[in-house]
């Protein structure tokens, strides 16, 4: 197996975005696993988890992209690094879908507390659930720092 790396300074890039670009790019034959991630230390605990952490994404900073491959051969874990890199820089990955104009939608509400806000919603046509929520403990001070330690 080889793995091969690459690092891009001072860069930024969503992690969404970057999992996507990792996911299509280890689905590639003869590729074991394939990262493009932001060198945070949560992603370099990942990859050392991995077995992928070297001296150089060590050193990288969490505004640093890092995009690292193990597969079959230096060859076909180039030619993904050089995928990765495509996906990274085009626009049409699977883009998510725009999200719904809610403001064309008809609203629905979550009642907390007094009925009447409810109840004058429901009266406009408007699906309203309510909550029946009382103070905890009936407001007890005592009685609420015993729950708080509870928890």
């Amino acid at each position: 197996m080889a793995i091969e790396f690459k690092i891009r300074k001072n860069v930024y890039y969503d992690s969404l975005r970057l999992m996507r670009i990792s996911k299509t790019a280890s689905g590639v034959d003869g590729v074991k696993n394939a990262f493009a991630v932001m060198a945070t230390d949560k992603a370099k605990y990942a990859l050392n988890s991995a077995g992928l952490l070297t001296r150089e994404i060590k050193k990288a900073k969490g505004s640093d992209l890092v995009i690292i491959v193990e597969a079959e051969s230096k060859e076909l874990a180039e030619q993904a690094i050089n995928k990765i890199e495509t996906l990274i820089s085009s626009d049409d990955l699977q883009a998510p879908q725009a999200a719904p104009n809610i403001l064309d939608e008809q609203p629905r509400v979550v009642n907390v507390g007094l009925e009447i806000f409810g109840e004058s919603l429901a009266a406009q046509g408007v699906e309203v659930r309510h909550v029946e929520w009382k103070i905890p403990a009936k407001g007890n001070k005592k009685l609420l720092n015993l729950l708080k330690k509870m928890t």
